[in-house]
């Protein structure tokens, strides 16, 4: 079952939150060792949705500033900075706003690295998360410089720049728009 792990801050508490997908709408949540049921449901791109968690439905109302995010769950705020967990295998690196460089192409993209895969296609970069391709930025034969974009994929509503990690030429584009992909997943091939 795919996953996504998150570094969380509320109140000045640091949480390790891992999310992971059962389908339509529904997903489990694990944080500090105790596994949730959730399911989700409205529209949660628009920051306005309901949240049923343990037999009970929750209105929630989300905001979000860069990486602070303020949620309103049943009337009480909070403010929930949240990052996803940076992967260490495969030499692959998230980038945070701090140190992502200039600025993004893509209004509200988080910008990510992403390295050679090792033990696999020889120059694949590889996919540091599960999500969606939502846009190719590259096509094959087109050259690319360090820290350029190649593609954009979704994850849970945040869109993430694939960035190339080094200069080259696209040989091979191995995904297509809409298409989900999975942590570790080769995307593009560079010579």
């Amino acid at each position: 079952m795919p996953h996504r792990d998150y570094d969380v801050k509320v109140g000045g508490r640091q949480f390790r939150l891992r999310l992971s997908e059962e389908g339509e709408g529904s997903f489990s949540v694990e944080v500090g060792g105790r596994r949730l049921r959730a399911r989700i449901s409205g529209e949660p791109g628009k920051g306005e949705f309901k949240l049923k968690l343990g037999g009970r439905e929750y209105p929630v109302l989300v905001s979000r500033s860069g990486s602070l995010v303020e949620v309103r769950v049943a009337g009480r705020s909070f403010k929930v900075e949240l990052k996803p967990a940076r992967p260490t295998a495969r030499g692959l690196t998230a980038v945070t706003p701090a140190d992502a460089g200039p600025p993004s192409a893509t209004p509200g993209a988080r910008q990510v690295r992403a390295a050679p895969a090792v033990g696999h296609v020889k120059g694949a970069v590889m996919s540091p998360m599960p999500g969606k391709v939502v846009a190719l930025k590259v096509r094959p034969g087109d050259e690319v410089k360090e820290g350029d974009t190649l593609l954009v994929i979704e994850a849970m509503k945040m869109e993430n720049e694939i960035k190339a990690p080094r200069d080259g030429r696209v040989r091979e584009v191995l995904v297509q728009e809409g298409a989900t992909v999975s942590t570790g997943q080769p995307l593009v091939v560079l010579d």
